[in-house]
């Protein structure tokens, strides 16, 4: 397995990250604010995750992706 089995776009229109990953790993999905705190949080093998933004201010959030020791960063932007 390696970063690009993990996938994660955000979806403006509906105001959510989808994150796709190999199906059968336990997976820790983390989202933060720029300062660092977590908003949201879960872990779970399923190999589909969204993160609702509904609610979040403007600003820079980031999604954090563990699989099987394999990190995925990715930077998201609310500009509403």
């Amino acid at each position: 397995m390696n970063k690009d089995n993990i996938v994660i776009f955000h979806n403006e229109p509906d105001d959510k990250v989808y994150v796709k990953v190999p199906e059968g790993y336990e997976t820790h999905f983390q989202l933060s604010n720029l300062p660092g705190k977590i908003l949201q949080e879960a872990v779970h093998s399923k190999s589909l995750h969204d993160f609702d933004l509904a609610g979040l201010p403007e600003g820079v959030y980031f999604v954090l992706v563990n699989q099987d020791d394999v990190i995925r960063s990715k930077k998201i932007i609310i500009n509403r």
